[in-house]
């Protein structure tokens, strides 16, 4: 099974979901700029374009520059180096090399697990992890997967989303994307705890590095899904935030498949990257 890092898997969802932007309309020119009595009525924000703020978005004009801005570093600097490593590199070292890493968040996994209440699911991470490391030589294989033990993906946001902070306000932070307050905050924690972090702490940038081309290499072939678009900050909010509220409470009956979070999905082959 080809394994995506958290934030790769993310973008991937994000993608995915593009077909959803043709729910996405303007208001209309005659509702852009209500009087002032009925804004303080409602308590209704507005955009700089004169669209209505999400309740979930109030801070969206900081959130489209840090956008914008994550959008230029990507398009000069991530995405080429990520078409390079996608090019050079054998499609079964990229395999390993997301296997690796996959297997090293199980640890984290399994804390959240515990934290989150699920103690038999938090056994089960530990197991994978376990497996994975001896039997598939550090993690590069991945046989875990061959005999059924499920692959889960659990982080401290949603950790503080089980103890009782169920809403956060949207946030984009620069180079991490798309999160919330509550998420952000979790991130703070999980690059501490993270075995990534520790491993590159003590081997060098150079694992930070694999990991970061790992985790944009693996979406390169969904980005067509973002280009018909008409504004691909509100794709990505509205995505976002509906996939993280499936990650927190059960709404597998409202979702198609490809956006549910333990979805397993394979992605297509690097090798039409030409």
């Amino acid at each position: 099974m080809n394994r995506m890092g958290r934030f790769s898997t993310l973008l991937a969802i994000l993608l995915l979901a593009a077909c959803a932007s043709q729910n996405t309309r303007s208001p209309a020119p005659q509702e852009k700029f209500p009087v002032a009595e009925q804004a303080a009525a409602t308590g209704q924000g507005w955009s700089d374009s004169g669209a209505a703020l999400s309740p979930e978005d109030p801070w969206e004009g900081f959130n489209r520059k840090v956008y914008a801005f994550n959008d230029v570093l990507d398009r000069a600097l991530l995405r080429p180096a990520a078409k390079g490593y996608a090019k050079v590199t054998p499609s079964g070292v990229r395999t390993g090399v997301s296997n690796f890493f996959g297997n090293l968040q199980q640890p984290l996994t399994a804390l959240n697990l515990l934290l989150q209440g699920h103690p038999g699911q938090a056994g089960t991470a530990v197991g994978r992890f376990l497996m994975n490391a001896v039997l598939g030589f550090g993690g590069i294989l991945d046989p875990a997967s061959s005999v059924g033990v499920p692959l889960r993906n659990r982080d401290f946001g949603q950790t503080l989303a089980t103890w009782g902070w169920k809403d956060s306000r949207y946030l984009v932070l620069p180079i991490f994307g798309p999160g919330t307050v509550r998420d952000g905050l979790g991130k703070g924690v999980s690059s501490q705890a993270s075995a990534i972090s520790w491993l590159a702490r003590r081997e060098g940038a150079e694992v930070s590095i694999l990991y970061g081309l790992d985790a944009r290499a693996s979406v390169l072939p969904l980005e067509n899904f973002m280009q018909d678009a008409s504004d691909p900050y509100l794709l990505v909010r509205d995505a976002y935030m509906q996939r993280r509220r499936c990650q927190i409470i059960d709404c597998s009956e409202e979702m198609p498949d490809y956006l549910l979070p333990d979805y397993d999905f394979e992605v297509p082959d690097f090798d039409t990257l030409r």
